[in-house]
């Protein structure tokens, strides 16, 4: 009788080792993909959001709050409405949409949550976004808003504008928000930048990618992104 050969111990680890070699190179290849995906993503979650309650603070004839949580950690934010402020949980790494109600004290309710991909990083104050010259003024000015001190609040009045209070006696906001990849290279493609900007005046909103192999590098406003 013949006798049926098999593989050997060696020969299995061996393909072992290159299927786990293999498998490695996938996944550092697919890694700023992955990155870039996350980072649309966290941006276009406050991007839609934020133009959700400028709809409905226009339909609905009332205000409506946008909180962005970026701290790791659930967080208790108060929120001015008339003379009672009410303090609601926010979710860690979130943004939610907050019906205010009819500026009474017990009929606001967050009707929206969305969570925020854990590794984009939002505005950090170690990362330096590439110069925005390529906005448009007065987008060339907008703030930046630091997330280590505080959440970020944004009120839209029922004429769809961006106010710092939901009172009726708040100014305007004009922000930018920059995300980004923990590990970002902006001299490479795909590009992990993307940008938010919001106008007071309006309530409107674009959403900006960075192109960093132009000439020279730019920010571009994403495809049917205005407002």
């Amino acid at each position: 009788m013949k006798k049926q050969k098999g593989f050997t111990i060696i020969e299995i680890l061996v393909v072992l080792v290159i299927l786990g070699i293999l498998t490695a190179l996938t996944i550092t290849s697919l890694n700023p993909n992955r990155r870039m995906v996350k980072t649309e993503d966290a941006a276009a979650s406050i991007y839609n959001i934020m133009r959700q309650a400028r709809i409905q603070s226009i339909t609905q004839r009332q205000f409506y709050a946008v909180v962005i949580n970026a701290a790791p950690t659930d967080q208790s934010i108060t929120l001015p409405n008339t003379d009672t402020p009410v303090t609601m949980t926010f979710l860690a790494q979130s943004v939610s949409l907050v019906d205010m109600g009819q500026l009474q004290t017990v009929d606001e309710k967050i009707t929206l949550t969305k969570q925020l991909p854990p590794d984009v990083i939002l505005n950090a104050s170690f990362f330096s976004a590439p110069p925005n010259t390529d906005f448009p003024a007065p987008e060339r000015s907008f703030s930046k808003f630091d997330f280590t001190t505080a959440a970020y609040v944004t009120y839209f009045d029922p004429a769809g504008r961006a106010v710092n209070a939901s009172t009726g006696t708040g100014t305007q906001n004009y922000s930018i928000f920059y995300f980004s990849s923990f590990d970002i290279d902006q001299t490479k493609s795909p590009t992990l930048l993307r940008a938010v900007t919001l106008y007071g005046a309006t309530g409107g909103l674009k959403f900006w990618r960075f192109l960093p192999n132009g000439t020279p590098n730019k920010w571009s406003p994403k495809i049917d992104s205005n407002s």
